[in-house]
């Protein structure tokens, strides 16, 4: 029996009740962005503390390698990442911090990257102690600008990407980038779009259609229609204070905005595979990363 073959048999040995587990649902998005400087991030941060309020279990993993800022969005400072996990036997769980309303965040650093370089008995250990997260039932991944291996792996080991542009015109361009080469790739993946910092509604919704009429015609790819962030000068104060917007300043028009995408996030039934416990993510990184 190989390696690989060994750690799908401790997922597949560690089952709970799968009455209990019919009744859940977990989903995996990656938060992904053609260019940086799109607000990609603070996105993703208030909308998994809008999503948490609204009573989901949220997980974030920082998985931009290169410019991981999850945590100085939120003005916290880990002392540990995943990599210390994977290479120093740091518990996993006390690399993880809980954040406003609750959200709980693990620092990426490049540990996830280099998972496949573990012996099986480090790999094993890890498993076992992501299996302790058997409540969340929503994971956002927060991955670098643009596409990379480190994305291209985070996008395949998620269920559904959303993605973060705005009216610019290089930012649209590096979106329709992002979606061309997922479609070069055969990565087809049900798309939400999220239009940030745009000056009114109308331009929001006109640079979704632009990008969505271009990927269906060239690509076909359609698009899903997220919802729109409108400029607000209290997100650049909320940075600056390390602070997200939607808890210094909840009722602001960029947090109303937030809100509304968070309602419809929760309406919405999912196009994905449905994932019912922690145990099948673990088996889903293990195909991935394993």
């Amino acid at each position: 029996m190989d390696q690989a073959e060994r750690l799908r048999n401790l997922v597949k040995g560690n089952r709970k009740d799968p009455h209990r587990e019919g009744k859940r649902s977990i989903g995996i998005y990656t938060v992904a962005s053609g260019k940086g400087g799109v607000g990609k991030t603070n996105i993703a941060v208030n909308l998994a503390i809008a999503l948490q309020k609204r009573g989901k279990k949220v997980l974030i993993i920082d998985a931009d390698l290169g410019m991981a800022n999850v945590d100085v969005v939120m003005g916290i400072y880990p002392e540990h990442t995943l990599y210390d996990v994977l290479f120093h036997e740091y518990p996993l769980k006390d690399a993880v911090i809980t954040g406003y309303e609750g959200i709980r965040i693990l620092p990426g650093g490049s540990g996830i990257m280099e998972m496949a370089m573990l012996d099986l008995a480090r790999q094993e250990a890890v498993v076992r102690q992501f299996m302790t997260f058997d409540d969340v039932d929503m994971i956002l991944i927060d991955t670098g600008a643009g596409i990379s291996r480190n994305s291209l792996s985070f996008i395949t080991f998620s269920q559904e990407l959303i993605l973060v542009t705005t009216p610019e015109p290089t930012a649209l361009t590096d979106a329709y980038s992002v979606i061309k080469i997922l479609a070069q790739y055969k990565l087809k993946k049900h798309i939400k779009v999220i239009v940030n910092r745009c000056p009114d509604i109308a331009a929001g919704d006109s640079t979704f259609e632009k990008l969505n009429y271009t990927s269906e015609t060239f690509l076909g790819q359609s698009l899903e229609r997220m919802g729109n962030i409108l400029n607000d000068t209290r997100v650049v104060q909320s940075v600056m204070n390390q602070v997200p917007f939607i808890v210094r300043h909840p009722g602001c028009m960029a947090s109303k905005c937030i809100d509304r995408i968070a309602d419809e996030f929760m309406g919405q039934r999912s196009h994905i595979g449905r994932i019912s416990s922690i145990r099948q993510v673990c088996s889903r990184l293990l195909k991935v990363f394993g």
